[in-house]
Parts: C-alpha cells; structure tokens; sequence
C-alpha cells in the first residue's frame, strides 16, 4: 500500500479532525475501552500533533490500518473509512477548542467517555453523527469563537479501509 497523497497537510505542528465513515453497525474491541458498539453514520475524531513529522506523519500514521494498534483510534480504523481529514497547522493546540465546538454541534453524540481523552479533561475526543456535519460550519464556528485561530483546510481522501486508491 502506498502513502495517501496528501496535498496540503504538511509535517508542522498542528491539530486534525479525522472524518471517519462506518458503514454498518457493529461492535469493535477498543483496548482497555472494551467493546464499542459502531452505528452506521459518521465518527469525527479529534487530536493534535505536535511531535516530529507533525500533522502530515500523524495522519499518515492514521490513514493506514495499525497491524498493532497505539492509540484508541488506531483500533477504530480498522472498521471505518477515513474520508476528509480537517486540519490546522495553528502552532496553538487546539485539540480541546476544537473538541468543545464540535460537542456543540447539530447532531454530535459522544458514544463513548474517555475516547482519545485519557490524558486530558475532555468527555471524548471522539464524536458521532448520524449524518455528516458541515466542514464550513465548524470552520466558520471557530474562526468567530477562538482567538487567534489560524487556516483550517480540508483534505479530501481516497481511502478505503486503509488503502490508498489511486
């Protein structure tokens, strides 16, 4: 399998939101979370990467499916499609902004406490609709609520259970 071919993401600082699509209900074995009941919609999950390689090597990272598995979304990967990635190269982490406006959002559920937020405060990093939500909206919503937030882009993917069509 080959890398996604990202266009914009680029390997500086930054916070992402992975757009995952899950086609079916069913129950998935998430580390020490245990097993998750999936419902058909979309899952939006939320995080930051601000080590070496950045958001592009962070992406790369969750854009392929982890034969062993590191972080929670590593496990849910392997059942969904990711389909966008929404993305900032902010040099602020943003990741909990981020996650307290997309709680606020029309349709967000968050199915599952302490997904991607075992080591912060936060409810979940991880978010369902039962439809897509706009990428306008939230961008739209965070540029009127978060000081001095910086560009947040979209990168549209091609990518079927963690492989690259070309």
């Amino acid at each position: 399998m080959g890398k996604p071919g990202f266009q914009r993401i680029e390997g500086r600082p930054g916070t992402y939101a992975l757009i995952l699509r899950n086609p079916g209900s069913h129950l998935i074995e998430v580390g020490r979370l245990g097993k998750l009941s999936l419902t058909t919609g979309t899952y939006i999950y939320i995080g930051s990467a601000f080590g070496p390689g950045g958001v592009a090597a962070r992406c790369q990272h969750h854009a392929r499916l982890s034969t062993n598995p590191h972080w929670h979304i590593d496990y849910l990967r392997s059942a969904m499609e990711l389909g966008e990635i929404w993305f900032s190269h902010d040099p602020q982490r943003r990741e909990h902004e981020w996650a307290n406006l997309m709680v606020k959002a029309r349709g967000a559920q968050q199915p599952f406490p302490g997904f991607g937020s075992s080591d912060c405060s936060c409810h979940s990093h991880l978010f369902f609709f039962p439809s897509p939500p706009s990428f306008d909206s939230f961008r739209r919503r965070a540029y009127r609520t978060l000081t001095n937030q910086g560009p947040i882009l979209r990168e549209i993917l091609a990518i079927n259970h963690g492989q690259t069509i070309e």
